[in-house]
């Protein structure tokens, strides 16, 4: 028997009501498709709620306590003039939610004043055109599945937003956000017989931002397979340092230069290969209205020259304000190991307080500095999500790399103590480990272990309330996914992987092991985000992107200051400096110089001979160019 629950007290903030409510709902769906298959209808006699799920809801909006009706039924007259259908219900005084949907012509329309791109009957990429639908639809496709689950929400909330966003700054609309699927959340569940990940699914329904991290997460747990087997050969066999410097420049490089290939390929078959600058602002971008000089549409400008301002004379000051701090801080670490090795001696275990204490300080820096980082970007008033994204990297990659590492570069170039600097490094990295799997695996840990006691805190839901609801089990899927936390980016998980990449390569030299450990965390880590994107947080407006942005800069930067590492660790071991004064006694530090242009070289060599574009993506653009001029002759 199927009951409403609620949790006694304010709106849920528990995951785990949402858990149980989605249990009961997919078995319910599942049992109603099979029906639907067998007798091609179902009996809306015996469950009307049930066959009501199958009319698609794309968005819910949240009312606050302090919207009155006459606001609630302003937006909704205002959503209703784009040709959006909506459903109001007045649940409570502090219950208030409109339901949109649209029928697929809308849907089709908006496609095409978005300019989507699509696949066309000619195997290129084209912009979608409602007038020429038939191009578009490929051998045993409807229209239906023209736009993907991630799209539809989207050209609905964009098209909505600028006209509501008045409701929004009053405080009237407390949050909007697309539902789940719950039967599409099926195919995310975790299945030992899979080798991969469902990339193009995750795309299909997140969008292609999200299914890029997945991508290049997916890619890079599976080039670590190299480094992590070059690892152990270099502790079993003692290879020499030379071999594995000469390693690692072509393990980051091929590895970067390949994921471009397959970024690209991601990136065309998604129709984002050919976003610029010129795309449409992101939500929080803030101007006076003007013409576009390239549309003629009016469009929100801002001044470039007080970004600027804002950028030299503000942002950056106070971030090397922060490096300088944080330098200091590395720096100081080593002043308090030594008083405690001057007052206990060198065999006391306080000796592994310092480190300790400095790992976890170094995770508090990170995330203190990366709403800092955020706050500055966010004044200089971005226009682009992409030169948003750009700018808060550079101010973050700055920190991190003094915050994470600057300990490290001081003991193998100043102290040039090797056996400290691996101490100090798998200190680090172990404990920066075990701080991204505590994030990452205690929230879902702990709504596990709470589920056996949430049938407990529950309750029927108030028939008075029943009289108000249209549709119960919408009603309640709203209700629980309404009191879960938004997803807001993959900032943070870039991040992470960042961080990891440089404790990997920047001193491979003498912490070959490193590459096994972030191998392992990222296979689970892979299957963790997926159930937070799933389970955890609301589902997300999907966001395009054609490639990972200014990461993309931060894998390379780190590649090149790798490279630079381990080569001046090969030169600090005392056999390669008697080779060298004895061939080269004037100057034996040009060998250095020597050896690393070489690597350079090589690095540069690679760089070269593999395009950034696998040769099928690089036809398509061109089919398409030759498709787009062909067709704007014959119109002329």
């Amino acid at each position: 028997i199927y009951s409403i629950c609620y949790c006694v007290g304010p709106r849920t903030r528990n995951i785990i009501e949402n858990q149980l409510f989605r249990r009961q709902r997919s078995l319910k769906l599942e049992a109603l498709q099979r029906q639907r298959s067998q007798y091609g209808s179902i009996d809306l006699n015996d469950d009307d709620d049930d066959a009501e799920m199958f009319d698609k809801t794309y968005i819910v909006i949240m009312f606050t306590e302090k919207a009155k009706l006459r606001h609630c039924q302003d937006v909704e007259k205002i959503i209703q003039e784009f040709d959006i259908q909506t459903k109001l219900e007045i649940v409570s005084k502090d219950e208030k939610y409109l339901y949109l949907s649209a029928s697929l012509d809308t849907l089709l329309r908006l496609a095409d004043a978005a300019e989507l791109e699509k696949m066309t009957t000619t195997g290129s990429m084209q912009k979608f055109n409602y007038g020429c639908i038939s191009d578009f639809l490929l051998p045993g496709m409807s229209k239906e599945q023209i736009l993907h689950y991630c799209e539809t929400p989207v050209l609905i909330k964009d098209v909505i937003e600028p006209s509501i966003r008045s409701y929004i700054q009053k405080g009237y609309i407390e949050d909007m956000f697309p539902l789940h699927d719950i039967m599409y959340l099926e195919r995310f569940n975790v299945n030992l017989k899979r080798t991969k990940l469902p990339i193009e699914e995750i795309r299909n329904y997140f969008g292609s931002s999200i299914g890029l991290y997945f991508g290049f997460i997916e890619f890079y747990t599976m080039a670590l397979v190299f480094p992590a087997v070059f690892g152990i050969l270099q502790c079993l066999l003692e290879l020499n340092l030379s071999l594995v410097c000469s390693f690692y420049v072509m393990w980051t490089t091929i590895f970067l230069e390949l994921w471009k290939r397959k970024c690209a390929g991601y990136s065309y078959r998604w129709g984002t290969i050919e976003m610029s600058s010129l795309d449409k602002p992101r939500a929080a971008y803030t101007g006076k209205l003007k013409a576009d000089p390239i549309t003629g549409k009016m469009t929100l400008q801002y001044p470039m020259r007080f970004t600027y301002l804002q950028m030299y004379c503000i942002s950056y000051p106070v971030v090397l304000g922060c490096v300088v701090a944080a330098a200091w801080f590395a720096l100081y670490q080593f002043q308090i190991e030594a008083e405690v090795l001057a007052d206990f001696g060198a065999e006391s275990w306080l000796l592994y307080v310092p480190v300790i204490v400095q790992s976890v300080l170094i995770a508090i820096f990170s995330w203190a500095y990366e709403k800092l980082a955020t706050f500055l970007t966010n004044l200089e008033n971005h226009r682009t999500r992409s030169q948003y994204e750009r700018h808060r990297v550079n101010k973050l990659m700055l920190f991190e790399i003094v915050n994470n590492f600057f300990s490290q570069f001081y003991i193998a170039f100043v102290l040039q103590d090797l056996k400290q600097l691996k101490y100090q490094l798998m200190m680090q990295l172990l404990i920066f480990q075990l701080l991204c799997i505590a994030q990452e695996i205690g929230i879902p840990l702990m709504a596990v272990l709470r589920q056996k006691y949430a049938k407990y805190r529950h309750q029927e839901l108030d028939p008075e309330k029943l009289e108000a609801v249209s549709n119960k089990p919408r009603y309640e899927q709203t209700f629980y996914e309404s009191g879960l936390d938004a997803y807001h980016s993959t900032y943070e998980d870039y991040l992470q992987v960042c961080i990891q990449f440089g404790y990997v390569v920047l001193f491979a030299a003498v912490a070959p092991f490193a590459a096994i450990g972030a191998l392992i965390n990222n296979v689970i880590a892979m299957h963790i985000d997926m159930f937070k994107l799933c389970d955890i947080f609301k589902r997300p407006f999907a966001r395009r992107a054609k490639n990972i942005g200014a990461w993309q800069l931060a894998f390379e930067l780190l590649s090149v200051m790798s490279l630079l590492s381990n080569c001046g660790l090969l030169f600090l071991q005392p056999n390669v400096k008697q080779f060298f004064a004895h061939w080269l006694p004037s100057t034996p530090d040009l060998s250095f110089v020597i050896f690393e242009h070489v690597l350079l070289g090589l690095k540069f060599l690679i760089h070269k001979v593999i395009h950034e574009r696998p040769r099928w993506v690089r036809i398509g653009l061109l089919k398409a160019d030759f498709e787009t001029s062909q067709a704007l002759k014959q119109l002329k």
